[in-house]
C-alpha cells in the first residue's frame, strides 16, 4: 500500500511526543506535491525583492516572469499561446533556487 510506510512513521513519531512530559511540541506536514506549478509570480518577485535580491538578478528574474506564455503543439499543429499566471518554469536553471527561496521564507515563519 503506498504511503503506508510514511503513515507509520508519522505515528510513531506523535507516540514518542505524546510520552514526553513537556508537551510543548507542534507537528508540522507539509506536501509540496506540485509546489513549483502552484507559486504566484507576484508573490515570489516580492519575496525575492525583501530577501534582498536586486539590480540586475532581480531585473532577468522579473523579465522572466514578467508576462510568460506556454505553446502546446499537438502533432504537428501548434495551438495558440496562453498566459501563466503560476510556477516556475520547467527545465530553468533557476527554478529550484526560486523555490528554496521561497520555501526558505515559509521556514522561517514556521
Amino acid at each position: 500500500m503506498q504511503g503506508w510506510f510514511n503513515i507509520w512513521e508519522y505515528i510513531k513519531v506523535i507516540q514518542y511526543i505524546n510520552k514526553l512530559k513537556d508537551k510543548n511540541h507542534m507537528i508540522i506536514s507539509l506536501d509540496a506535491e506540485k509546489a513549483f506549478d502552484k507559486i504566484q509570480h507576484p508573490f515570489m518577485i516580492k519575496v525575492l525583492e525583501r530577501s534582498g535580491i536586486q539590480g540586475p538578478y532581480l531585473n532577468k528574474i522579473k523579465a522572466i516572469y514578467s508576462k510568460p506564455v506556454a505553446n502546446i503543439k499537438v502533432n504537428v499543429e501548434k495551438l495558440e499561446a496562453f498566459p501563466l499566471k503560476s510556477g516556475t518554469r520547467q527545465g530553468c536553471p533557476i527554478s529550484p533556487y526560486l523555490f528554496n527561496i521561497l520555501l526558505e521564507v515559509l521556514a522561517r515563519a514556521i
